[in-house]
């Protein structure tokens, strides 16, 4: 009997113990693209993962119903502009973008998860920190995703209802003299809310390999500290209370809505004081998106 196990496998298979076979494996000669191409393809395919796209059709479900419910009225109102005239005056840009706040929440806590989680799940972080990308560009890949994702959201709608507006009016032209800032004040609110909403939703999802966990405590997380802040705003009677209102990150998005919009009636939930101004609430996205990326960061320091 051989005391080797190999060669006692290869008498059995009728193969010589040591051969090398030839499977036709070459050698790679395309173009080597580098990291960037590597941080596109990984945006790429982190869009299309948290989309659904080739996974089961109740991956879709989420997708599906937040991009119907984000276009479908504004389509409609349009629609019936087109056709009976002037009706729902009240539906505006800044009832649109109340409309799409929380299908912004829904989205950002499911598509953040999608994103980060299944990589720690399925311990394939060494094999991209191995190759030519960085954590930074591991990082900057997800957040480009997701921005781009809510993004598709948060501008493509009103940008909608602004071309709707402009075909209807009985001078496009004049329009589009008389509003030259529209688009401009569509494109600073879609970015700013998805920013918002990103930022928020990575760091949770950066801390737990489970999808469902990370997207509840998002939720929950919005919804309890809103809730805190406006109970604490109720039970104080000093100046500075007024201030509170700035860390109530659910009604953030409302006020950067109100301040770039403007308008004789605020929209969303009042303020827990008297009324800030909203260029205060810019810091406030800022100091969000700046702390969620160094917490961020420092969390994928530690992945090996």
């Amino acid at each position: 009997m051989s005391s080797v196990p190999g060669e006692a496998g290869a008498a059995q298979s009728g193969a010589r113990y040591g051969e090398v076979f030839d499977r036709g494996y070459q050698h790679y000669e395309g173009r080597r693209e580098g990291r960037a191409h590597a941080v596109r393809a990984l945006t790429l395919y982190s869009v299309r993962g948290a989309l659904g796209i080739k996974k089961r059709w109740t991956a879709k479900i989420i997708p599906i119903f937040i991009y119907a419910a984000s276009f479908l009225p504004v389509a409609v109102i349009i629609g019936i502009r087109a056709f009976v005239g002037p009706v729902a005056e009240g539906f505006n840009y800044s009832s649109l973008y109340v409309a799409l706040s929380p299908l912004l929440l829904i989205l950002a806590a499911a598509a953040a998860p999608e994103m980060l989680c299944d990589d720690r799940r399925e311990n394939v972080l060494p094999l991209y920190f191995s190759r030519a990308i960085t954590r930074g560009d591991y990082l900057l890949a997800k957040i480009a995703a997701l921005g781009i994702l809510l993004g598709s959201i948060a501008i493509l709608p009103p940008l909608l209802l602004f071309i709707g507006n402009t075909l209807l009016a009985e001078s496009p032209l004049g329009y589009l003299r008389d509003q030259p800032d529209e688009v401009g004040r569509i494109l600073a609110t879609g970015t700013l809310l998805s920013i918002f909403y990103a930022a928020i939703g990575l760091v949770i999802a950066s801390f737990t390999a489970r999808k469902g966990v990370a997207a509840a405590i998002y939720i929950g997380f919005i919804t309890i500290e809103t809730a805190i802040v406006e109970a604490l705003a109720n039970a104080i009677t000093a100046s500075w209370r007024d201030f509170l209102d700035l860390i109530s990150l659910g009604n953030v998005p409302d006020r950067i809505i109100n301040w770039v919009f403007g308008g004789t009636s605020a929209v969303g939930a009042p303020p827990v004081g008297a009324p800030l101004q909203g260029w205060l609430y810019l810091f406030v996205v800022a100091g969000v998106a700046v702390i969620c990326g160094v917490v961020m960061y420092q969390r994928y320091l530690a992945e090996e």
